[in-house]
């Protein structure tokens, strides 16, 4: 199995291929993201990681694109990126977007696939509230009325792709 890390960073997923635009980060393949199209044969990977990259990077639907692109059929695309009311979305001044649950609607829809898991994550210390299943159930109104009183952590998304 094939498996991409975008954006790997210093943290690379275990047994993954990495693309990182920082040579000190020692990814497989220094590349800026940014830039299309990506160096990667078309339907050439079963997985990608997108963990705390798409908010440093420009253009979404680009990206969600080439990511369609790159990935064989049946493939997985596992996104992970910090919600709108977390502290540290806001801590980073190389964070050029915010996320919300809502975020990757019209995105999931520029690109053929199945949507198998879209969560809000909490801190731990949320997590014997309730919170989540509630922010989950009801994702519109936790964002609307609750969100700054019970802040999130991150929004992650698992998608199967559809050739």
């Amino acid at each position: 199995m094939t498996t991409l890390d975008l954006g790997c960073s210093d943290n690379k997923t275990n047994k993954a291929f990495g693309v990182d635009i920082d040579i000190h980060n020692h990814p497989d393949v220094v590349f800026d993201l940014n830039k299309f199209p990506y160096p990667i044969q078309d339907s050439s990977v079963d997985r990608v990681y997108a963990k705390h990259i798409l908010e440093h990077l420009n253009d979404l639907y680009g990206i969600f694109k080439e990511i369609h692109r790159i990935l064989k059929n049946d493939g997985d695309f596992i996104i992970e990126v910090p919600h709108f009311s977390c502290r540290v979305a806001y801590s980073e001044p190389e964070h050029n977007r915010f996320f919300s649950y809502f975020m990757f609607d019209k995105l999931i829809k520029a690109i053929s696939c199945k949507v198998l898991v879209r969560e809000i994550t909490f801190h731990k210390s949320f997590r014997r509230t309730g919170i989540k299943f509630l922010a989950n159930r009801y994702p519109d109104g936790y964002e609307r009325f609750w969100t700054y009183l019970f802040p999130a952590e991150n929004v992650k998304l698992h998608l199967k792709i559809i050739k």
